[in-house]
Order: C-alpha cells, then structure tokens, then sequence
C-alpha cells in the first residue's frame, strides 16, 4: 500500500495544476483524475481500511466506493463476471438470451461450442508451433526458441480475450497456475507447448485425476521440477514435494517429510526423450534407474512394480480427501472470493469426491445461480485479467500480436513466465500496489497502440451515448454492464465535457479502464 500510495502522491504533485487538461498532457490528466478517485488506496480498500478520496480541487471528499454489481441481472452479471476473462456485452446477451442454466451447460459444453471464427481468425497470425509436437517443434525452429515462447504466449492471450469457450478458457488459466511451469527454464521452451495443448487444453473441463496423471508424464514438467534426474540411490525430491504440497493434498494435507522421500522413490527413473531420439519431450521409463524396493506412502504399501509405482502414487494423491479439499478451496477462491464460506468448500469438496473429481460438477455449484446471487465481496483483477477485460469489452481487433505480449510483460503478468511452482498469486496483496503499469496499458490500448483498434464512436453510438450528458453512462454499460459507481461515472462525464474535442472520447475510455471500479470484478 505504501509503494501505491507513494505513486499517487508523486501523480498528484506532477499534474497540481487543477482539473482541467488545459496545461497538462491528456496522459497526466488522466492519471490526475484516477489517482484522485483514491486507487492508491487499493489494497487498503480490499481490508475494510476506512480510506477516504483525496480532495482534488472542487471536488468534494468522499468515502471510497467498493463497486456492486449494477442495474442488470446481478446474478447473471456475477456469472459473465466470474465464468468469462472480462465481461462484454455480447456475452452478456448472449446469456441473457439463452438463460442462466442453459449458458452455464453451453460453457461447460465446450468441445461442441462453434468457435470456429475465432480458430480462423486465429490462424491469420501464423502460429503455426501451437500444433507440433515438441519434436516437430525442435526439428523446425531448433535453438531459435524465442519464436516458440512468444508464439505460444501470445497465442494464450488471444485466445483469452477472444474465444467463445469463456469458461474453458479460465480453466485453462487456473490449471496453468495450478501446474506452474515456468517456460523460460531450459527445456521448458520447447515442451511446454505440447504441455498445454496435450496436459492443461486437454483436461481442463474433465476430470482432476486425468489431469494429475498427464501431468506427471508430461516432458515439461518433468524437467521443470528435476525430476528427470532423479535416480535410484540419488532420489531427487523436487518433484515428489510440489505434487503433494502444490498439486494435490496442500501444505497442511496431512503428509509427512517421509511421504515426500517415498513418493520421489516411487518416480525414479520417470524421464523424457531426449531431442536426438524422433519422440523428444513424451514420456519415458527408465527402469535401471528405478528403485525396485517397496514403499509406503500415506499408508499404503506400494510393492515393487516399475513404471506403476508413479501411478500407484497419483492415483493415492487423486482420490484422497485432503486433495478434494485443496482443490475445492482454491477453485471457490478463484470463483468465489478470496476467503471463500466454510460451507461451500465443504460442499465442492464432497462434490470432488461424488464424483471422482470431475470438473465440470464442482464448477457446477459453484456457478450456481443461488451462489453468484447472493456474491458481496468483489475481487481484484490480476493483470492478464485486466487487459482481456477490455479487449473484450471493446471488441478490440488486435492486429499485431506482439502487443498483447509487451503490454502482459510490462504489467508483470505474461503467461507462463511465473518462475516458482506456485504460480502466479490470485491476491490483492500482490497486485494491488502494481499500478502505474495498468494505467499505461489503459492509455496505450484507447490512445497509442498501432497493433490495436477499438472503434470507440461506434461503441459509444451503440449504446446511445451520443446524447450529451450520457457519454460517460454509455462507457460505463459498454465496460462493466453498468457496475461502476456513480461517482466514478459523474468523474468520467466531468473529464470528457472539458477535454479536447478531438480526444475526448479516446480518453475517456482511458478513464473508464482506469478509475477503481474496472479494476475489480
């Protein structure tokens, strides 16, 4: 909160003149007005801290306003809000239309929603590694590995803001947090595209155990957390801690220092090809490199069996109620709030465990109508967030994807760039203090971004704020649906009526993106 405020404070000393853009640059203007509204006291908002607005000039002060949903469906709003990366318009009809439970089952259903303007769309930006295997990929582009990472980095991002598979699509990004693989780490460069398509894209909407079995034989991952040296007599337990701490049971799952040791005895000799071999990055069993003595973990005894060791441990982790817990608690923390209620955890938990921990039923009730209703508490927007927000709120055509990767490594949120196996931290703790970075972004994407264009007169037309006096109202339901605060809304109106006429508009929408409410959700 200090580094925030301090920010705010070296703003507002830049930009004393007054109100008025007249003498500031546009940009400074802007900042003036969001740091005004009280944003560096972010974090201390997310607290309960009863911060109050700075005075600025004219304006009276007044207590900060943590947003609500607004004047549409709360319920549905909720759900656009929580089950999309960013609320749009479109989506939100869309929905409307189909009605809650009938959109939820079409998001679930993802394999057989059209997406197939996007996948062309897609296309036109030459990625063409997102569908090698990783040998075909070394073959091809060999230590030019550069090309590999941005690829599937920007690929990622597009694919966020753009896709009709919304909700798949956020699976996509927890799980990716969830199974942290950091893509810059040696041979991480060129397995973890296969690890995304074939372990993460392919399991995120069916079951946990799948997805926990692929990923203990994925190339990537192996590599990632050492386990491919780890060999009888020289047990590496890297891997071994991480799938029981991070993967599976949780830090307080009830596994002991002795579980770990087991555990990474019973993945001896679990490697991958290496490039020289025609299958570079699949999985491969050396077996004299394993450890043929009998284990026990968490109690169970597991007799020498090879390869079958690995598996006998996943499939112990899969099904244990400490994971179904784990796993419960942090999909009610990204889809509920960051202090999710006792009750519900207990209840996906016992869901996870119904049902062999299938995906889709958890997400179920944590989606249900009665769930997203009655949500009071908002969360803080991560920065990939933040920017997919807008792209779709604007439907944004990005013609340069390089500007995706830039803006996401600037707001310290590039995909797949997190280096500790955690992954990338769902708290306000962490990105309520980065704030200048979203502010450059809100002014780059509406005012000097040559790789994007938002037809902002058309958006505003759309939705008719071409009434003077209801430019800001119009940005407000074009943004969030009409969920900013009034005062924030008052504070655009305020800026676009003395702004230049020739950006007003542009700056405005910069506004939009920036004051307090956008950035939660």
């Amino acid at each position: 909160m200090t580094e925030a405020n301090a920010l705010c404070d070296e703003i507002r000393s830049d930009n004393a003149e007054g109100d008025a853009p007249t003498g500031l640059s546009r940009r400074g203007a802007i900042r003036n007005v969001v740091a005004g509204l009280g944003l560096g006291a972010l974090p201390a908002i997310a607290f309960g801290d009863p911060a109050l607005r700075p005075t600025r000039g004219r304006r009276r002060q007044r207590p900060v306003v943590v947003p609500r949903f607004g004047a549409t469906d709360p319920a549905l709003l909720a759900l656009i809000n929580r089950a999309t990366m960013g609320f749009s318009r479109a989506a939100y009809d869309e929905a409307e239309s189909m009605g809650y439970e009938i959109w939820l089952e079409w998001q679930l259903d993802h394999e057989n929603i059209d997406d197939s303007a996007w996948e062309a769309q897609l296309a036109t930006y030459l990625f063409d590694t997102l569908t090698m295997t990783s040998q075909q990929i070394f073959n091809t582009y060999g230590e030019m590995d550069g090309i590999i990472v941005q690829q599937l980095v920007r690929a990622t991002i597009l694919r966020h803001a753009f896709s009709r598979k919304q909700l798949f699509e956020r699976m996509v990004e927890f799980w990716t947090d969830h199974f942290n693989i950091e893509i810059l780490d040696g041979q991480c460069r060129r397995l973890k595209t296969a690890d995304d398509r074939d372990v993460i894209r392919a399991n995120a909407l069916g079951t946990f155990p799948a997805l926990l079995s692929a990923s203990a034989h994925s190339g990537a991952m192996l590599f990632y957390l050492d386990n491919y040296t780890n060999i009888v007599g020289h047990a590496q337990e890297n891997y071994a801690r991480e799938l029981m701490e991070l993967h599976t049971m949780g830090v307080d799952g009830g596994y002991s220092q002795n579980d770990v040791e087991e555990v990474a005895r019973c993945f001896t000799g679990w490697n991958f090809w290496n490039q020289g071999s025609g299958q570079f990055g699949n999985f491969r069993f050396i077996s004299g490199q394993h450890d043929n003595g009998v284990k026990t973990v968490l109690g169970n005894v597991i007799n020498a069996g090879g390869v079958a060791d690995g598996d006998a441990v996943v499939n112990i982790l899969a099904y244990h109620p400490s994971t179904a817990r784990f796993i419960a608690w942090k999909l009610c923390k990204r889809f509920i709030g960051y202090n999710p209620p006792e009750d519900m955890v207990e209840t996906v938990k016992q869901t996870y465990l119904d049902t062999g921990g299938d995906i889709k039923s958890m997400l179920r009730v944590i989606l249900h109508s009665t769930v997203m209703q009655y949500l009071t508490t908002p969360k803080f927007k991560r920065p990939l967030h933040l920017m997919t927000s807008v792209l779709r709120a604007t439907g944004a055509t990005v013609t340069q994807a390089r500007y995706v990767q830039n803006e996401s490594l600037s707001m310290g949120q590039a995909p797949f760039y997190w280096s500790p196996p955690d992954g990338y931290p769902d708290s306000i703790e962490t990105w309520g203090a980065t704030l200048l970075p979203r502010w450059d972004f809100g002014w780059s994407v509406f005012n000097s971004a040559t790789s994007v264009t938002i037809d902002t007169v058309g958006l505003l037309n759309s939705e008719g704020g071409n009434v003077p006096g209801q430019q800001a109202a119009a940005i407000n339901r074009i943004l969030t649906g009409g969920a900013l605060p009034v005062g924030e809304v008052a504070e655009i109106q305020d800026y676009y009526d003395g702004a230049p006429a020739g950006s007003a508009l542009r700056d405005a929408f910069t506004l939009g993106a920036s004051v307090p409410g956008y950035q939660w959700y």
